[in-house]
């Protein structure tokens, strides 16, 4: 309530015996603020309108008098008089307009400098954070502070990705509302922002009329429309960021033009306090980048010094030639766990100083195979394993095996994956040097095989710890060379190693050329021979199966003399030229090939020459393989049984009598002639045989 006391004792003072009753407020608002009667007056309507162009409007009515004064903001002041109003002059009525325009003016002035101080603390408030979100939690709940008699807000930003306008901060509308988002000339907050003008609603049917979407109505609250809203954009320079409104749904105050003038002049604020904010949360994020980064940076080059000072030690212990098992030594130094390592060529396993002898070479390739090039965590027997392949091309050589105590860290990784390069150099340095051991046995060996000088071949066999003894043979083996030449090389090293292990106490000599094997085996007792190539068929069969790689291989026959050693190298070569030439694979001695081996030195063109000759004849236009070919094959397979050929083709034994007929007429020879007949077998054999 106002305070009006000076009012009040003129009032008393000068209008004895009179009534009185004063309102204050605008026309539609007025409220009774003084009376001396002993029953409230309602304020009458036509009371409401009285007003004039003087300073105030002054009316007399028998006993009644009327006085009505107007202020600025549509105020006013309305006296009413009752009684003996006759002594009344005009000199009462201008002090009384002069006291009421004295309370009006005061009463201005407070509320200005009230406002002024909402300002001032909306300022201070906004100003005194540089958190983003916290920033945006405040600006409606001040917003409402500096505007009392709006009971809602929104603050919406314009997305420069979607084009939009956002709500970033709500206070008394539901949650849902986040969702709506509002385009550029859409709604009044798309008209706010695109023509930058404020705007102020006093009724309820000013909202609706300027809202394009009914869709969209974000006033809505609760079943509730806003009756009145101020919205206005938010302006940072000269560029529009944003809008802020501010919606009345329950009080009863209404908006003034004041009111719209406090929003913008709050919006100008709040527009700085979120650059401020934005530009401070970017700084921070700047900040925490440079920072992210100049952490990996010192990670990478720790990182980085521990992989050159890995690589430094162990490639110091290469160039002395300290071989594979010392670098493997040192790397378990270095890392601190127990180290394995795998020799894939030679298929052995080594576990340096802790001598840990749990994990064989067999449970290692159930856990990973030649084709395997990428890490693998597995667990053997109750205990974690980190296994890391060491390749040379696209060709696995080896591996490393950790026993894991704890996690492996990065730096862990990064020693281990040096061992691996230098291992991956020591394993190429392993196999140039076996080549130039091959290529030298493999000189030896074309000496012994034109050289006639035997005694100075023999004198220095024992350079590659071979000796002669009674019986020698020769077997070569040969797998397809088509794929890349490390994993040949490999294939056939891992080979090689099988078959010294097998063969340990067996005098030979062996060695690998490209894509072949060469074995020479000297003995003491001829029929040993057999022991021994039925070792070999294992080992190549073993081999086969875990390399899923064929293999010819071919043995010539056994010889004293060492002059026929160049003899048993070349049945071995027909032995497998034989092999190939059928696509079969495995092992064979020279002396299985048996009446075959007529035919090694023809050409296959003409031995295919000789059968078409045959069967070509046999054959209707239409089909390649006719009922007659078909019927001569397993005749003659049969030893010439017409029972066993008629059961075999599931044909009537009269039938068959008239096919055999039927083929002696085309072929224009008789079964009973040894001569035709010598010819019919040749025949089928090489067809059976050769294709």
């Amino acid at each position: 309530m106002p305070n009006l006391s000076t009012i009040e004792r003129f009032l008393h003072e000068k209008f004895v015996g009179l009534r009185y009753h004063v309102w204050l407020g605008k026309p539609n608002e007025m409220d009774l603020c003084l009376t001396n009667a002993e029953f409230s007056l309602s304020l009458p309507s036509q009371l409401v309108n009285l007003h004039g162009n003087t300073k105030y409007t002054f009316q007399q009515q028998n006993d009644e008098v009327y006085m009505s004064i107007s202020f600025e903001d549509n105020e006013r002041v309305i006296l009413y008089l009752s009684g003996n109003c006759s002594s009344l002059n005009r000199t009462d009525f201008d002090q009384l307009y002069l006291l009421f325009s004295g309370f009006y003016y005061s009463e201005i002035s407070k509320s200005d400098h009230n406002e002024l101080e909402k300002i001032i603390e909306s300022t201070q408030a906004l100003t005194s954070t540089l958190d983003l979100k916290e920033l945006l939690n405040k600006i409606i709940s001040i917003a409402l502070t500096v505007i009392p008699a709006a009971d809602a807000g929104v603050f919406r930003l314009f997305d420069t990705e979607t084009k939009l306008l956002v709500p970033r901060a709500l206070v008394g509308l539901n949650d849902e509302y986040y969702q709506y988002k509002t385009k550029i000339g859409e709604n009044i907050s798309g008209k706010v922002f695109a023509d930058q003008i404020p705007r102020i609603y006093h009724f309820q049917e000013e909202i609706l009329t300027d809202n394009d979407s009914r869709e969209h109505l974000i006033f809505d609250k609760q079943k509730d429309t806003a009756r009145a809203m101020i919205i206005v954009p938010v302006m940072l320079g000269e560029q529009c960021i944003g809008t802020l409104a501010v919606l009345q749904f329950f009080k009863n105050r209404s908006f003034a033009e004041k009111d719209l003038r406090l929003l913008e002049g709050f919006s100008s604020q709040v527009a700085i306090a979120y650059n401020n904010a934005k530009l401070y949360k970017d700084a921070q994020t700047r900040l925490e980048t440079v920072e992210q980064l100049s952490k990996e940076l010192e990670e990478k080059n720790q990182l980085l010094q521990q992989r050159i000072s890995v690589h430094e030690t162990l490639t110091q212990l290469s160039i002395k030639n300290k071989g594979i098992k010392t670098i493997i030594d040192e790397t378990d130094r270095i890392l601190g766990m127990p180290i394995g390592y795998v020799d894939l060529l030679d298929n052995e396993v080594y576990w340096g100083k802790n001598k840990q002898k749990k994990i064989t070479f067999d449970m290692v390739s159930n856990v990973i195979s030649n084709e395997q090039s990428t890490p693998v965590f597995t667990e053997i027997q109750n205990q974690d394993y980190y296994f890391y392949p060491i390749v040379v091309g696209n060709v696995k050589m080896g591996c490393i095996i950790v026993t894991l105590f704890h996690r492996l860290r990065q730096m862990d990784i990064v020693s281990i994956e040096q061992s691996a390069s230098v291992l991956a150099l020591e394993l190429v340095k392993k196999i140039s040097l076996t080549e130039l051991h091959y290529k030298k046995a493999h000189e030896y060996f074309n000496q012994l095989l034109e050289s006639p000088d035997h005694e100075t071949v023999i004198s220095t066999a024992y350079q590659f710890n071979f000796t002669f003894s009674s019986y020698s043979f020769v077997v070569l083996c040969e797998t397809p060379s088509s794929i890349e030449p490390y994993k040949v090389e490999a294939r056939i090293q891992r080979l090689l190693s099988k078959l010294n292990q097998e063969l340990s106490n067996i005098n030979k000599l062996v060695y690998a050329y490209h894509n072949k094997i060469t074995l020479l085996i000297s003995i003491e007792n001829v029929n040993y021979a057999n022991t021994i190539v039925y070792h070999l068929k294992n080992v190549i069969k073993e081999w086969e199966k875990n390399e899923r790689q064929n293999l010819y291989g071919g043995i010539g026959s056994t010889y004293r003399n060492i002059e026929d050693i160049a003899k048993s190298y070349t049945e071995a070569n027909k032995a497998i030229s034989f092999l190939l030439n059928r696509n079969k694979p495995g092992l064979m001695r020279y002396e299985d090939i048996g009446v075959n081996r007529f035919f090694l030195t023809h050409p296959n063109q003409e031995i295919k020459n000789f059968t078409e000759e045959i069967f070509s004849r046999l054959r209707n236009e239409k089909a390649q393989n006719s009922e007659l070919e078909k019927t001569l094959l397993l005749y003659i397979s049969s030893n010439k049984s017409a029972i066993d050929t008629a059961k075999k083709m599931h044909i009537h034994i009269n039938t068959l009598y008239q096919r055999l007929k039927r083929i002696e007429e085309e072929l224009d020879l008789r079964f009973d002639n040894p001569d035709d007949m010598l010819k019919i077998h040749l025949a089928c054999h090489l067809k059976e045989t050769f294709y």
